[in-house]
């Protein structure tokens, strides 16, 4: 099968990035207004506990995910490793190509199952700590999600007949690959990352101006 079309994510450095910040922003006041009012670090045990570990587990059952997900639709997948720019990327890779759905279903199956899971057992959870934990997957793993995000909205448009194939980096397709947005729309994305930056800048400002 020839791939003569591709959509490379390194174009997509800056939107995955104000993605990523919306999506941040998005976790934490849900988190905040939900499962706990704040995660503490008072020391380095605290921040292994809090972020080190939730970090290392949400990557793994991230791609785990993934993994599962391309199995239980019959394809033989693993885990590859790739760069966008300085971000380093973990993928599924699975040759002789991925049918246009199943490809949707593998890429957004850990953004809706982990996410889900780890907010819910955040606040049925009684210990603290745990709630901690869980709260911090719920946020590094939605927040992560938005290289997904982006591939998953070009893989929409498609065409329904295409087999597709994850380089990480880039997916490439037997069919033509629409870009996942318009200019106008990552634009609009910048823009409201900007404001989301300059408001939590402000906000820090305000509290570290309360410490007497």
């Amino acid at each position: 099968m020839e791939y003569k079309y591709s959509l490379d994510l390194k174009n997509y450095v800056w939107d995955i990035t104000s993605i990523s910040v919306i999506l941040l922003v998005a976790s934490l006041t849900i988190i905040f207004n939900t499962a706990v009012s704040e995660i503490t670090f008072y020391t380095t045990l605290d921040f292994t506990l809090k972020i080190i570990v939730p970090l290392v587990l949400t990557v793994i059952i991230h791609e785990l995910i993934h993994i599962a997900t391309a199995i239980m639709l019959g394809y033989k997948a693993k885990i590859g490793y790739g760069r966008v720019k300085f971000t380093p990327v973990f993928y599924v890779r699975i040759k002789d190509g991925i049918m246009r759905k199943h490809y949707i279903a593998i890429t957004l199956t850990p953004l809706i199952a982990f996410s889900t899971i780890t907010l819910i057992l955040a606040l049925i959870t009684p210990n603290i700590l745990a709630k901690e934990i869980l709260s911090t997957m719920f946020i590094m793993n939605t927040a992560g999600s938005s290289g997904d995000i982006v591939l998953t909205l070009s893989a929409i448009k498609i065409d329904k007949k295409a087999l597709i194939e994850d380089y990480g980096t880039s997916i490439v397709s037997n069919k033509p690959i629409p870009k996942p947005y318009s200019r106008t729309v990552g634009l609009i994305l910048k823009i409201i990352t900007i404001m989301l930056l300059i408001l939590i800048a402000v906000q820090l400002k305000i509290e570290i101006g309360k410490i007497p």
